[in-house]
């Protein structure tokens, strides 16, 4: 693989394990949102119908954890993906795309 190919490839990695960092982070909030909503209408649940909109507002917040662990799994994944890469290519330490990459392994370390 020539060099240029090889940065491609570091670019297309390093930005997928970003994409996964904002993603996971994001249905962190989102489970936290559906959470307090589900509480919410569950607590404020006066008829029938009422308490089916709060039981699928569970329903919604446990999907939403669901999510997090696939979002979780697919993030380790990518990250053991790019540390590979990085390892086993050779890349001159000062290229703006090897410490992109450094940064958001990193990154990802700090949020998981």
């Amino acid at each position: 693989m020539s060099d240029a190919d090889q940065l491609k490839q570091l670019k297309i990695k390093t930005g997928v394990v970003k994409r996964l960092i904002k993603e996971h982070a994001s249905y962190q909030k989102q489970v936290v949102k559906d959470e307090e909503k589900a509480e919410k209408m569950a607590a404020d649940a006066t008829n029938e119908d009422e308490e089916y909109a709060a039981k699928k507002a569970k329903e919604v917040a446990r999907e939403t954890v669901t999510m997090v662990r696939d979002a979780h799994g697919r993030l380790q994944k990518a990250v053991a993906d790019l540390q590979s890469f990085v390892s086993s290519g050779n890349f001159s330490d000062e290229s703006a795309e090897l410490v992109e990459a450094k940064a958001q392994l990193e990154a990802a370390t700090a949020s998981a």
